[in-house]
């Protein structure tokens, strides 16, 4: 509101100074104009002069004595043309219309009043000059007439010289004062624009300074107070920030021991299991394992069976089938849940042994390949926990194989990669969608082989596609393995 206030007056302030600027110039450009055709006036009201004495000093030479007629001839024709222009003159400063200049002027009351007054001597002389040429142009010359009429006129020029030399001085004086005129309406104009100019300061200009001073002060006060409030909230921005990590590394620790402690849950009932199996395969190799071979020694030590019924003997060859069968199946599921070779002989002997009971059990063709095999060293062994958990997740990738995807071919192979003891079961099965499995026992067994890897700080890789087979790639760490073992591994490598 307050800016559209000192606009307007800012705009009326130029309109006015503007106005008087445009009015002075026209005025003075008027009063030139006017100046010019005043200075064209008073030259034609000098020429009068001039001319009124041209055609008396005519009419003087023409009354001469010895004149001859050739000249008076030439002098009165001469004295034709003066005339005449002489009389246009005079008739067109009365009237005002100049037309030799193309200009029209006003005459004032009191040139009006000296032109009525100069008007019979100019009728007397123009009337005597007309008749001064008529006596002359006579083949008889009248002196008496012609020395009267030029009397008469020398009488009347005085009379019109003095006149004349009244109204030049009058059109002088009347230029003179539209002048003064001129000069008192440009001091008015000059006054005028300067008391605008100087309400325009103390109006515009001057408030306007004020509030500008007053807005820069606020701005100025506004960037200060925002100078600190940004000051106080960097500081807050930092104590923030500081405690944002705090929390990120509280919140990583607790993560951390999170995991840890989920990981060492895991792990111990992993280890359980482990321990569950090996005391589930130590019963049943060595309590119903024994007891079934002991059955079986004693049937092959039954002499009598010949004294038996054909049926009974049928039925107790059956018998010792399905005893020699529970026997196999037995030792089967008691090497399944914790293979001897595996704590005697180590991983390598271990896996040799899975894919060769594999190829016996289903018939799938299950290769073992290994760059660590040396026929030199034979006893290369790794952390037990390493072994048995890689163990496992070779064990469930083959059954998966098997059983799932139908494979016909199934690779395991064992090496070390940079510092990574890294393990590959690849098959040609049918594959399947990942991370949609095809069967829930296959989803189990797949979450069991990828947190074993995590137990032992490995990782679990999984690549696979519809009919173009499954391949499954643990790498562990090689400083989670037996630092000796990884020793050999080395040296072997």
């Amino acid at each position: 509101m307050v800016t559209t206030q000192f606009t307007q007056r800012y705009m009326l302030a130029l309109l006015v100074v503007a106005g008087l600027t445009i009015f002075g110039q026209v005025l003075v450009h008027r009063q030139l104009d006017q100046q010019t055709s005043d200075s064209y006036v008073v030259n034609y009201a000098g020429r009068q002069r001039y001319q009124s004495q041209q055609i008396v000093k005519d009419a003087l030479l023409m009354t001469g004595q010895a004149i001859p007629a050739s000249s008076l001839q030439a002098l009165a024709h001469l004295q034709r043309q003066v005339l005449a222009r002489w009389e246009r003159y005079h008739t067109e400063l009365m009237s005002g219309q100049l037309t030799d200049l193309g200009l029209t002027v006003s005459n004032s009351d009191r040139v009006q009043t000296l032109f009525r007054q100069i008007d019979p001597d100019f009728r007397t002389i123009r009337d005597q000059a007309h008749r001064l040429l008529d006596l002359t142009s006579r083949p008889v010359r009248d002196r008496a007439a012609e020395q009267a009429t030029l009397q008469t006129m020398l009488t009347h020029d005085t009379l019109f010289l003095a006149r004349m030399d009244a109204i030049v001085r009058q059109y002088s004086r009347e230029a003179t004062d539209k002048v003064e005129r001129l000069r008192t309406i440009e001091n008015w104009l000059l006054f005028v624009t300067l008391f605008v100019l100087v309400l325009e300061a103390l109006l515009i200009f001057m408030p306007a300074v004020q509030m500008i001073r007053q807005a820069v002060d606020q701005l100025t006060a506004a960037q200060q107070k925002t100078e600190r409030a940004n000051e106080a909230l960097q500081h807050t921005n930092q104590s923030l920030k500081l405690t944002q990590q705090q929390l990120l590394r509280e919140t990583s620790l607790r993560h951390k021991r999170q995991l840890a402690e989920q990981r060492m849950r895991l792990s111990a009932v992993v280890q359980g299991q482990e321990d569950e199996r090996r005391r589930l395969s130590r019963e049943l190799h060595d309590g119903i394992g024994q007891m079934l071979t002991g059955a079986k020694l004693l049937s092959e030590n039954i002499r009598s069976v010949d004294q038996l019924k054909p049926a009974d003997q049928t039925n107790f060859g059956k018998l010792r089938t399905l005893l020699i069968r529970i026997i196999q199946e037995t030792r089967h599921s008691s090497n399944n849940l914790m293979p001897p070779v595996l704590s005697d002989f180590g991983l390598l002997a271990a896996l040799r042994q899975l894919t060769e009971s594999q190829r016996e059990q289903t018939g799938t063709n299950v290769v073992f390949q290994s760059k660590l095999i040396d026929a030199r060293r034979s006893d290369i062994r790794f952390n037990p926990a390493v072994e048995i958990g890689l163990y496992r997740i070779a064990q469930e990738a083959v059954n998966n194989a098997a059983k799932h995807a139908g494979a016909s071919r199934v690779t395991i192979s064992l090496n070390r990669r940079a510092d990574q003891l890294q393990l590959c079961i690849s098959d040609d099965g049918c594959g399947f969608h990942y991370p949609t499995p095809v069967s829930t026992s296959r989803s189990q067994g797949l979450h069991n082989m990828r947190e074993r890897s995590q137990l032992l700080d490995g990782t679990f890789r999984l690549v696979t596609q519809p009919q173009a087979g499954t391949v499954i790639q643990v790498s562990i760490p090689v400083s989670v393995a037996d630092h000796a073992a990884m020793h050999s591994i080395s040296s072997i490598c």
